[in-house]
């Protein structure tokens, strides 16, 4: 049966099997729990470890189970990879750096912004006109668009933009536009902006209202297959 060792860790007591310990044989703690390099001992006979003794938790878990869970709310990941510097657990460091990368890319992603842009002309005793800008992702998610719109799509290809795509649809029936609205804004889109403008249609003067909706990118848009 293995046995169990008491460590004091800045202060903080934990109980961890000695197999445990050694899961890692070239980290420091392999080497220390397997005798291959001085252990110092409290008045209390408990293994002493000058480490971070809260943090020594996530270290202890992690040579537990090989995999390394954090709060969604971790705020000490830098600290944690310098006790993993100091415990020298290559893997343990390997798992911080992943979730480094993830926590960033996230961030990255949480900064984009998607837009969405409404143009709309009264266009006399014929009806109104609409152009709606947007990526699939998003016009198809609108159920008035779905219903009352023809889609035209256009794809554009810049070495500093990418690759992405730009759609726009022609109003076949009469539209709510407060049902257009809601939907929109059950996306989580905000408006941005609001313009207005005069067009010159067939030597007639319009006015074009301009909207501009925004939100947190949270998908990668993509051209539809069969659209």
């Amino acid at each position: 049966m293995d046995d169990f060792l008491n460590i004091n860790v800045g202060g903080t007591m934990y109980t961890a099997s000695r197999a445990t310990l050694c899961r890692y044989p070239d980290s420091m703690l392999g080497s220390m729990f397997s005798d291959r390099l001085p252990s110092t001992r409290d008045e209390k006979g408990n293994y002493l470890i000058d480490g971070d003794g809260p943090l020594f938790r996530h270290v202890l878990n992690f040579l537990r189970r090989s995999v390394l869970v954090l709060p969604e709310d971790f705020k000490e990941l830098d600290m944690l990879a310098q006790e993993a510097d100091y415990y020298q657990i290559n893997e343990l460091i390997g798992a911080v750096n992943q979730v480094r990368r993830l926590r960033n890319k996230k961030e990255e992603a949480e900064k984009r912004q998607e837009f969405l842009e409404l143009q709309f002309t009264p266009d006399g005793g014929r009806g109104h006109s609409w152009l709606i800008f947007g990526s699939w992702d998003v016009l198809h998610k609108i159920p008035v668009v779905n219903e009352r719109f023809i889609y035209t799509w256009q794809q554009f290809n810049s070495e500093l933009d990418g690759v992405f795509i730009s759609s726009y649809v022609r109003e076949v029936q009469p539209l709510n536009r407060i049902k257009l609205y809601e939907q929109i804004t059950q996306l989580g889109f905000r408006l941005l902006s609001l313009s207005s403008r005069g067009a010159d249609t067939n030597y007639n003067t319009h006015i074009v209202d301009r909207m501009i909706f925004a939100r947190d990118a949270k998908t990668t848009s993509g051209r539809p297959t069969d659209p």
